[in-house]
């Protein structure tokens, strides 16, 4: 099984990237890792290049410019349907993975397991809190969640037209301890590759528009409660590499 995984750096230099990098390069199961750079100033690729080069990680890059439509949902789809165009026909599995999200490395299994048979299966976001400087993609990192937590994403995770919330119940189909079937999911999903080579895309509208490709192609799309993803909010804060 070929598993693909997909992440977007659009001027990351700064955000810990090696650190991320190396986090990404640590998942069990996947055997190359697509990564798309928004071109400009900064030493994002360098950076990539020199990481994966000295881990040992299969990539490819690509670095294009999208237009910009004025509107950021729809200039960062347009860069996510490049991205899904390198999706080879002997890829198996994409694992789309936000690259200022952190999973655990064998996210993959756990994801593939969780609904057999499904098009897509997502992940569940949370906001984490950690004060002072990470030491990101290390053994014995910390993540502390915020004194309340907060669920992540609350664009792309729906179900009949009505988003999750950041706080429980978050919506009526929600079920802490198994899967359960959504529209959309968003942040880090697993996806069959054979919709993707079918030319199921974003169309403007992020992953939420990818999942409804999918179901139109008559895929299903579920979540795993129990398979968390962090967004750390030191991530929105600059710091030297």
């Amino acid at each position: 099984m070929k598993v693909v995984c997909i992440s977007m750096f659009h001027r990351d230099a700064g955000k810990h990237l090696a650190d991320r990098l190396a986090h990404l390069y640590a998942k069990q199961g996947v055997s190359r890792f697509i990564h798309k750079v928004k071109p400009g100033p900064d030493c994002t690729p360098a950076i990539i290049e020199s990481v994966s080069a000295r881990l040992g990680a299969q990539i490819d890059m690509i670095w294009e410019d999208e237009p910009d439509y004025g509107d950021r949902l729809a200039t960062l789809s347009a860069a996510g349907d490049v991205a899904l165009s390198a999706v080879r026909p002997d890829d198996d599995l994409v694992l789309w993975h936000e690259s200022d999200l952190f999973s655990d490395d064998d996210i993959v299994a756990r994801l593939h397991e969780a609904a057999p048979g499904a098009a897509a299966v997502g992940a569940w976001p949370w906001l984490s809190h950690c004060p002072g400087r990470m030491e990101l993609g290390l053994p014995g990192r910390q993540r502390t969640l915020l004194p309340e937590p907060l669920f992540y994403d609350t664009w792309g995770y729906r179900k009949d037209g009505v988003r999750f919330g950041n706080r429980p119940p978050h919506h009526e189909c929600y079920t802490a301890d198994r899967p359960f079937r959504l529209d959309s999911v968003g942040s880090v999903v697993l996806l069959d590759a054979a919709y993707i080579r079918r030319g199921a895309r974003m169309h403007g509208n992020g992953l939420v528009g990818l999942c409804a490709d999918i179901r139109r192609m008559g895929g299903e799309v579920w979540c795993d409660p129990r398979v968390p993803v962090v967004q750390p909010t030191e991530l929105w804060v600059f710091n030297d590499n």
